[in-house]
C-alpha cells in the first residue's frame, strides 16, 4: 500500500502503468530479481 502512495503522488497509477507482483515470497526477491523476473525490488 505504501509503494501504490509513492507511485500515485509521482503520478503513475498502479491499476495501468506498472505491474506490481506481490505473490513472491518475501525471501525469495532477490532471487527472482537476479533471474530476470522483474526490473526492480521493493522492499518495505
Amino acid at each position: 500500500m505504501v509503494f501504490e502512495y509513492i507511485l500515485k503522488q509521482n503520478g503513475i497509477d498502479p491499476a495501468k502503468d506498472v505491474n506490481i507482483d506481490q505473490s513472491i515470497d518475501f525471501g525469495s526477491t532477490a532471487a527472482a530479481f537476479a533471474e530476470n523476473q522483474g526490473d526492480f525490488t521493493v522492499e518495505l
